[in-house]
């Protein structure tokens, strides 16, 4: 009988991934993207202080070649620390799809290209380093370190713009990452200033930007959370508009690389509001939306509420959503058959979305409850 573990085995998948957002953001943490100027800089500098050892057409030519060598030590060990950032193979399924969301596949191209500059440099030195110790004269091997030295950082600035892009995926990653212990993760989406910032405050200790006007969480915002005997994290994303996904933009698409690759449970926030960002019919479409291309395919827990009752208690309005979106209440990972009603800011109904919250998971999460 084989003794291999089920690779489909819920916990173990959520091990690996963790596993992945770790080293992910390890690896991240001691590498830096230098630009191509950083690096041309720093080769100036380093060059200038290179000075003459030894008297005479020997002196000349090792003077040569060490200065080509410090052009060499300088390009190449920068290259070579940003070329070891992790493939998108090599990332959590939230990194990558983090990554692509906002660069798409240009990263991998990038990537390749730092890799292919840093043979292209050492078959540079090695072959220049020739030409100048077999020179005839200081005056040729002044010619070749200055043409060996001028084909390298022409490489260095070919790469302006895989530089930057890595830079930026590389500050990205580090700035959403989420360094998690195993703990299952809740996730809020919703259409701009619905709210979801402020029930993250209240129920969590993230302290993300809250503000009367739309997008103004921008990234992922990730606070850690407890109710009765379990632990979880509790995740902010940016506003998602109804609108076509051709449509979207960077904070869009952040958004639901988050909502795709990290919930246990998600928690979908209506906004009644007569100020809301979009109507209501185009907040049950998106509903829709994400649940028939993410919840249902990747079986996430849904927990659906609405929020503002402080200012919009209307039952007409809720009663209105209950019955557009009666066939998603009854299906079997709607965690909740009923719509909870909340407000964020004074904070009514929020104890019934943690029992929601917490009778989902044993859910979703079984074996978190296992004693």
């Amino acid at each position: 009988m084989s003794t291999d573990v089920n690779e489909d085995v819920p916990w173990l998948k959520r091990h690996r991934e963790v596993q992945k957002l770790v080293t992910t953001i390890s690896r991240l943490k001691h590498i830096y993207v230098f630009s191509s100027e950083d690096i041309i800089k720093v080769v100036g500098e380093r060059y200038n202080r290179v000075k003459r050892r030894k008297p005479g057409a020997y002196g000349r030519k090792d003077l040569e070649l060490r200065r080509l060598e410090t052009v060499y030590n300088t390009v190449y060990s920068r290259l070579s620390k940003i070329a070891r950032l992790p493939s998108l193979k090599e990332m959590s399924s939230f990194h990558r799809a983090l990554v692509e969301s906002f660069v798409g596949l240009d990263y991998e191209k990038s990537l390749q290209n730092v890799r292919k500059a840093l043979r292209l440099i050492r078959r540079f030195w090695e072959e220049y380093r020739l030409l100048i110790v077999s020179s005839n004269d200081s005056k040729e091997a002044s010619r070749y370190r200055r043409e060996g030295s001028g084909r390298i950082l022409s490489v260095v600035r070919r790469l302006r713009r895989d530089l930057e892009l890595l830079r930026k995926v590389r500050n990205e990653l580090l700035h959403t990452h989420i360094v998690s212990e195993g703990l299952p993760i809740i996730v809020v989406a919703g259409i701009p200033s619905s709210g979801k910032s402020t029930l993250v405050k209240r129920l969590s200790t993230a302290q993300p930007e809250i503000a009367p006007y739309p997008f103004t969480t921008k990234t992922i915002i990730v606070g850690k959370s407890r109710f009765r005997d379990v632990e979880f994290y509790l995740v902010d994303t940016p506003g998602i508009l109804e609108r076509p996904s051709s449509e979207q933009n960077e904070i869009e698409r952040k958004a639901f690389a988050a909502i795709a690759s990290l919930p246990d449970v998600l928690i979908y926030l209506f906004d009644p509001s007569e100020e809301r960002v979009q109507g209501i019919e185009a907040q049950v479409h998106l509903l829709r939306d994400i649940y028939a291309n993410i919840i249902k395919q990747n079986k996430i827990g849904l927990i659906i509420a609405i929020n503002k009752i402080d200012i919009a208690n209307n039952e007409n309005i809720v009663s209105n959503i209950a019955n557009t979106i009666k066939d998603v209440l009854m299906y079997d990972n709607t965690c909740s058959k009923e719509i909870i009603k909340i407000s964020a800011l004074t904070g009514q109904g929020v104890n019934e979305l943690l029992e929601s919250i917490y009778s989902c998971l044993r859910k979703t999460t079984p074996w978190l409850f296992i004693q």
